[in-house]
């Protein structure tokens, strides 16, 4: 499982990189992005503020129909450049669980089609493996263990560079399309 720090960074660089030739602003492009991008996770908290570890987990809030509704929703609501960092941000949730280093995903792509989950499509990604049977309590100290926090780590640095690599590429993007100075 992909831990939101990976997320954040990758949201928001996607983001960054699809809004490149856009009026804008960066900041907030990669902001929001980067919280949608995180938020297909808040499904592990309510189960595990309910004391049902992960049993929620992998749901509804990771399919493309999600998606979708989000992305009409961030249209009817601010117009098609918003729609595209928003539908950017929250569908880079499942490129990262795609890429996460386990056999079968927590995803259900086609919810509410088929239960599905789909096997990761690349092991870039490493896993971490926390405690999800108990409370919020047994997973936040379970994130602390030497080899979990190790995981965690590793796994956050390599979205960093994914990210700094996006960043770079949207750069070049506006440097690019930018008016040549005169």
């Amino acid at each position: 499982m992909s831990f939101p720090p990976g997320h954040f960074l990758i949201g928001a660089a996607l983001a960054d990189v699809a809004t490149a030739n856009t009026s804008l602003p960066r900041w907030r492009t990669r902001i929001l992005a980067g919280c949608l991008a995180v938020s297909p996770d808040f499904d592990i908290l309510i189960g595990l503020l309910l004391g049902r570890g992960g049993a929620y987990h992998g749901t509804f809030s990771h399919s493309i129909s999600a998606v979708v509704v989000l992305t009409l929703t961030a249209y009817a609501l601010a117009g098609g450049r918003w729609a595209l960092v928003s539908g950017t941000g929250y569908g880079s949730h499942l490129l990262v669980d795609m890429l996460d280093d386990t056999g079968p995903t927590n995803l259900m792509l086609g919810w509410p089609f088929t239960g599905a989950h789909p096997y990761a499509i690349g092991k870039f990604f490493p896993r971490v493996h926390f405690e999800t049977e108990g409370g919020f309590r047994e997973a936040l100290f379970s994130l602390f263990e030497p080899d979990t926090f190790g995981q965690l780590v590793k796994q956050t640095a390599l979205a960093g560079a994914v990210a700094a690599i996006l960043v770079g590429i949207a750069y070049t993007m506006r440097r690019l399309s930018a008016p040549a100075a005169r």
